[in-house]
């Protein structure tokens, strides 16, 4: 049975190992892409053979977002410390093994529309990100 990799947060500014990282109690549920954009510029040419020149620029930061459900204060309270009381460039490392790069913008909770007695922490949320670069996924699917 595979085990599920939790994402985890880590502050490459903070040299305490008690608090430069965060482990997701809950993984997000959903997220975008976070590749970036290609930055392309073409032109045609009056040339017999009909061929366009291409021009590639440097890639920009993709915005990303991802989403999941808080089922407790802990939970919420780490999203919103981590996005807002940390600042510039983090570490993701996501469920594919990947590094990522990012800034946290925005940490977007929602009450669940169906709260009931006792779970007053229960949300959903989304998170706005810079991505700044990914490194290549530690896992493989086994050739599958």
């Amino acid at each position: 049975m595979a085990t599920v990799l939790r994402w985890v947060l880590q502050d490459p500014s903070d040299a305490n190992p008690a608090t430069n990282n965060y482990t997701f109690a809950w993984n997000p549920n959903q997220m975008g892409s976070p590749f970036p954009t290609r930055v392309l510029s073409y032109e045609g040419t009056t040339a017999v053979d009909g061929q366009v020149l291409l021009w590639e620029g440097t890639r920009t930061p993709a915005n990303w977002s991802f989403s999941g459900v808080i089922k407790n204060a802990a939970h919420y309270e780490a999203l919103r410390a981590w996005t807002y009381d940390r600042q510039g460039r983090l570490f993701l490392f996501d469920h594919f093994g990947r590094r990522l790069v990012v800034v946290l913008k925005e940490f977007k909770p929602e009450p669940a529309a169906k709260a009931r007695i006792g779970r007053y922490w229960h949300h959903t949320y989304s998170i706005d990100a810079l991505v700044i670069s990914i490194s290549q996924p530690s896992l493989s699917d086994g050739g599958l």
